[in-house]
């Protein structure tokens, strides 16, 4: 299968891209910028609000992975209209490309917590690919992430748990925790992620559910914490939540809808992940500064 990855040069995009290579697929990457090109993968750059780029890669592929978006929790509080426009009418110009020319495809949203643009404009969306599906037959399946985190995250300008504390205990700086620690995460290493995504596309099946791809373990934010700290023999600040987000968060995912739409599946144990997430930044960390 020829498959179009959205945002196929972002942190989640990449390993999409490596994986699809790694399943036999034949790899199109539409990004508005080309950072790191791939041996065998075409590129297209453009925005996906650009309706006639976006026809064009769609037509040229049997499938869709859409991960292109704009993210962020307090960082798009700054950026509502253009948050709104990308993530929601960006998508419907994919939304109507497979409509017309009848492909497949994935869509990725996110647990329904935080009321921030982000959280927003990814419910919306989501909204939208199911009224596609029910009203014009489209295939779109949409799956949940939940906290994806892995080798290759950026640390800036949004910040992600990874990145912000292995780089902060590398330069030697305490790990910033936002409230008390205990918020419950879902922490899905990025390549389950990945496979996840392909498995949804692969599959013939329309789900009329969100298929969540997390584990349904909920672990305290302090544990990863105290992880990368004994890891990397760092301390510990906490700071005040960050606004869009709430202290108390519990966010697991429902693996009977996994199971039930792509089978079974076994997630990296989170101590595995972290120690290989661990062991890239060490090597590459200076870059991303």
């Amino acid at each position: 299968m020829k498959v179009l990855v959205t945002g196929g040069q972002g942190f989640i995009g990449g390993h999409v891209v490596q994986k699809l290579l790694e399943h036999g697929h034949r790899v199109l990457s539409f990004d508005r910028r080309l950072i790191k090109p791939v041996d065998g993968v075409q590129n297209f750059v453009a925005d996906i609000r650009d309706a006639n780029a976006i026809h064009q890669a769609v037509f040229e592929a049997d499938g869709v992975i859409h991960l292109a978006g704009i993210l962020g929790t307090a960082d798009t509080l700054q950026h509502i209209v253009e948050t709104a426009d990308v993530n929601i009418t960006g998508t419907l110009n994919v939304f109507e490309a497979l409509k017309k020319y009848g492909r497949k495809a994935v869509y990725i949203t996110l647990p329904d917590v935080w009321n921030n643009p982000y959280a927003i404009t990814k419910r919306t969306a989501k909204d939208f690919a199911f009224l596609y599906n029910r009203e014009f037959k489209t295939r779109i399946n949409v799956v949940r992430g939940f906290n994806v985190y892995g080798p290759g995250q950026k640390f800036k300008p949004v910040r992600k748990f990874a990145p912000s504390f292995i780089i902060r205990a590398l330069l030697g700086q305490p790990l910033q925790v936002y409230g008390d620690g205990s918020q419950l995460v879902d922490l899905v290493y990025v390549e389950d992620t990945a496979e996840i995504l392909i498995r949804a596309l692969e599959t013939d099946r329309v789900a009329d559910e969100v298929i969540d791809a997390g584990s349904g373990e909920g672990v305290p934010l302090m544990k990863v914490a105290n992880l990368i700290r004994e890891m990397l023999d760092a301390k510990i600040e906490f700071l005040p939540v960050r606004l869009g987000e709430t202290s108390k968060a519990v966010i697991r995912g429902n693996t009977e809808t996994l199971k039930k739409w792509l089978g079974e599946f076994e997630f990296t144990p989170i101590e595995v992940g972290i120690k290989k997430t661990v062991e890239w930044y060490r090597e590459h960390y200076k870059e991303l500064l």
